[in-house]
């Protein structure tokens, strides 16, 4: 069954707002890194150079211009904001050093294209609202590859001598998205199970 104008410009208001939402968590995470390096991070490194503001940093800014490590305590002996270019995946899983086209990305690429079209097709809204996190996730991370070649991570939580892997914003929403998707399966799952008064043997 072939779609009318009027109904195609009715699925895609059905959709946009999902939409929208991937571009704001992308925007949200690209924001957070921005303020993080350049003005949390910058004058640690470097006392003297001045900060950029977004869109200067998000169009001319191309290469890992500060040292990794360089950090700044948010809550002393649990938290620090310490940089860490991730040239793996989400918390510097499966890390890539060579040249040439990186195959996280076009696997990732894959992955989040992928997704989209679920996404067009979900009509759920706990896994529409999961998707748009992963994806949103997913696409931050790639433009930090395409960008710089690596992932910024910042967050940096520890106990002691023990290190959580270092992460971002966007890694949280790919998280809580996928977690979101899991407890949407389960629930269905256990929707699914008929109900029976007679007592299993």
């Amino acid at each position: 069954m072939s779609l009318t104008a009027t109904g195609f410009c009715g699925l895609m208001m059905n959709k946009l707002p999902y939409f929208i939402s991937i571009f704001v968590v992308v925007i949200l995470d690209q924001l957070s890194k921005w303020y993080v390096l350049e003005e949390m991070l910058l004058k640690k490194a470097y006392d003297y150079k001045q900060p950029r503001d977004f869109f200067t940093w998000m169009t001319e800014v191309k290469t890992a211009y500060l040292p990794s490590g360089v950090h700044t305590p948010i809550m002393e002996d649990f938290m620090h904001f310490t940089l860490v270019w991730n040239k793996g995946i989400s918390f510097g899983l499966f890390r890539y050093s060579g040249e040439g086209i990186n195959p996280i990305v076009v696997i990732t690429g894959a992955i989040t294209a992928a997704l989209t079209v679920w996404l067009w097709k979900a009509e759920d809204l706990n896994i529409r609202t999961g998707l748009l996190l992963v994806i949103g996730g997913a696409l931050g991370n790639i433009i930090d590859r395409v960008r710089f070649g690596s992932v910024i991570d910042f967050v940096d939580v520890f106990f002691g001598d023990w290190h959580y892997p270092a992460f971002n914003f966007a890694d949280s929403c790919i998280v809580v998205g996928v977690l979101l998707l899991l407890l949407n399966t389960l629930m269905s799952e256990k929707k699914a199970e008929p109900f029976s008064l007679k007592k299993k043997k």
